[in-house]
């Protein structure tokens, strides 16, 4: 499919809703060698996957494996991976979208996206100089490459963003001996598909004359372009589309279009999901055709041999039935004195001289000559005969060939089997925070920065709950759900006593080397999301009144574990006892040895080093981002990892 302006402003509208609100790139992967994922965090909303493609530019819900390399992803993992989104835009209606980032070190990216012709991505500093491009190129108008700054294309039409009526009847005045179609398609940035949907909305026939709109029809013209711009561009009046051809997805819409209600469509929830469903097949269809590159060519090589016989088979029976044709004429002429030379000339045969003895030629064959025709005939017969017995011998081969060609297409059948992408499964929402479940079975969670602390407490913190706090700088938040009454009453020790080593952990204490620490709970009504007359409360925090239950000399101790949510594998991390009740796999830590980063390798790697094939392959796919995450912020070192049933 072919991406418009007009469905890219919807999709930088919908992408820059979501992403420009705190999001940051903690991943940048290729897939193909024209499309790059960026998987997107953010400290409290569930991760986000944006693709970028010479294709378009879109959410997925899809997880994808490298299908192709991508020789732009290491100049993105350079310039991108950590940088905060800041905005995403489009250049007028044109089908260029530039996403701009802000790197740790303050310094601006922004990625250049063009969807038209052969598409393009590049990379630009901020003041446009291109640090890495897809496709370099040099073409009359412009030329981009390393090291130049970035141009943009010359505008083809009105913005169709911008039209006004003065405008639209300016082009009419212009472009008189234009009908209706081409008079819209060609003076104003749209795409075909929405022009004939403007001329039958506006009630108007293609095929007129733009010279003979009046100014009233024009003005309906111009009113329903600015409709049909708001409908897709805002989202309003959606009814999104996929078009199926062959049981396969092509194109997508936001809108049903007249020519779209002749064809086989499936509706979609939104239209990003339906172009996620359409991009994200092509990138399967390459991925498919990549793994099976040689095994093409060798079923290509044995079609080709296999009509190639066909051919000679055919050639083979033709010549057989012509030479039968003539011997049956040949038979009936001994019976009835039929003239030789008729019968030849009719059978499109003759008799032709070689070194004195004569020939009978027919159909490019050459039997002997005999005086007696019914001799003559059944010479023929034997060579009609000779002839489709060989064709048994191409039949056999033919079936060989069939063979090869069937075990070949089975080989590929099972290797796109394999090429398959997985939907993202939907994550619960404490995942976004630091999460456990203590050994009684309490969901325990945690802020990770100040962000998130305030959004914990604000926003999910009920009365039924009990608050967690450290008596150490830099202390999380966590809460306990649904544990006031049993905490009141002294059935829940042991889950207090775990949450309350998770909030020391999880604060400075560990990147301080603290061996151990207090902390203390205390119910909901006693956290005062206010700061007291006259006073400052820092983002984060919260003002903590009456009585503090105290739990003294907690040891800094945690352990990272596979947990099953909802019939799906996740990484948690928290106290050793409570991962050790819950966990598939899991692995000790102590403080102090290796940055997050070496950590996190490490403890992925004890984790599948513990675990069974099919439960190692399932951790192999979880981002080391999110081993990093998980972990506690300062040095790390892995005691030891163990299985459920060890």
């Amino acid at each position: 499919m072919e991406l418009s302006g007009l469905e890219l402003r919807y999709l930088v509208n919908e992408i820059a809703a979501r992403v420009t609100s705190g999001y940051y790139v903690s991943q940048v992967n290729g897939v193909t060698k024209d499309s790059l994922l960026l998987r997107l965090h953010h400290p409290t909303q569930e991760d986000i996957i944006l693709v970028l493609s010479v294709r378009g530019i879109w959410i997925t819900k899809l997880k994808f494996k490298l299908v192709e390399d991508n020789r732009l992803e290491g100049a993105a993992i350079a310039e991108l991976e950590r940088a905060k989104i800041e905005s995403i835009e489009q250049a007028g209606s044109e089908r260029i979208a530039s996403i701009r980032f802000r790197r740790l070190d303050g310094q601006a990216r922004v990625a250049v996206c063009e969807f038209f012709g052969d598409g393009n991505i590049a990379i630009c500093d901020e003041e446009m100089k291109i640090l890495a491009i897809l496709n370099p190129i040099q073409v009359r108008h412009r030329t981009l490459a390393v090291g130049l700054k970035y141009a943009f294309p010359p505008s083809r039409g009105v913005d169709v963003f911008q039209l006004t009526l003065a405008e639209l009847l300016s082009l009419r005045d212009k472009s008189k001996d234009l009908d209706v179609l081409r008079w819209i398609g060609r003076g104003v940035s749209m795409p075909k598909k929405f022009v004939e949907e403007v001329a039958t909305r506006a009630g108007i026939q293609g095929s007129r004359l733009a010279g003979s709109l009046s100014d009233d029809e024009v003005g309906r013209v111009h009113s329903t372009i600015k409709s049909l711009v708001d409908d897709v561009t805002a989202g309003k009046n959606h009814e999104p589309v996929v078009i199926m051809q062959d049981n396969k997805p092509v194109d997508a819409l936001p809108i049903i279009t007249g020519e779209a209600r002749k064809l086989e469509t499936k509706g979609a929830p939104t239209f990003m999901e339906a172009l996620d469903e359409v991009l994200s097949a092509e990138i399967l269809d390459v991925g498919r055709s990549s793994k099976t590159v040689e095994i093409d060519r060798q079923i290509a090589v044995l079609e080709h041999d296999l009509a190639e016989q066909e051919k000679a088979k055919q050639a083979v029976m033709q010549k057989a039935e012509a030479i039968r044709r003539l011997a049956g004429a040949l038979m009936q002429a001994s019976y009835t004195q039929g003239k030789l030379d008729d019968i030849l000339s009719a059978n499109s045969a003759s008799i032709v001289s070689d070194k004195g003895v004569k020939y009978v030629q027919v159909a490019g064959e050459a039997v002997r000559f005999q005086d007696n025709l019914a001799k003559l005939s059944s010479m023929l017969f034997g060579r009609a005969k000779e002839m489709e017995r060989g064709n048994a011998a191409i039949e056999e081969a033919r079936a060989k060939l069939l063979a090869q060609i069937e075990k070949l297409r089975s080989q590929t059948a099972a290797i796109h089997k394999k090429i398959v992408v997985q939907k993202q499964a939907s994550k619960e929402w404490y995942e976004r925070y630091r999460w456990f479940v203590t050994s009684e079975g309490h969901l325990a969670i945690g802020g990770r920065d100040a962000s998130s602390n305030s959004a914990l407490v604000r926003k999910h913190l009920t009365e039924d709950d009990v608050v967690f706090h450290a008596e150490v700088h830099g202390s999380p938040f966590f809460i306990v759900k649904n544990a006031a009454g049993p905490a009141q009453e002294g059935r829940i020790e042991k889950s207090l006593a775990e949450v309350a080593q998770a909030t020391v952990a999880f604060s400075r204490a560990w990147k301080d080397g603290l061996t151990s620490a207090d902390a203390y709970w205390v119910l909901p009504e006693q956290v005062k999301k206010g700061a007291p007359t006259g006073q400052f409360l820092p983002k984060g925090s919260f003002v903590i009144e009456g009585k503090r239950n105290y739990i003294k000399g907690i040891e800094a101790r945690l352990a990272v574990g596979i947990v099953s949510v909802n019939g799906r594998q996740a990484l948690a991390c928290g106290p050793e006892d409570a991962i050790k009740k819950h966990a598939l796999v899991y692995a000790v830590l102590l403080q102090g040895g290796m940055d997050p980063m070496n950590a996190a390798k490490k403890a992925k790697s004890a984790l599948v080093g513990a675990a069974d094939d099919v439960l190692a392959e399932a951790i192999k796919r979880i981002p080391l981002d999110d081993f990093v995450r998980a972990l506690p912020t300062g040095q790390s070192r892995v005691s030891f990892a163990s299985s459920k049933d060890n």
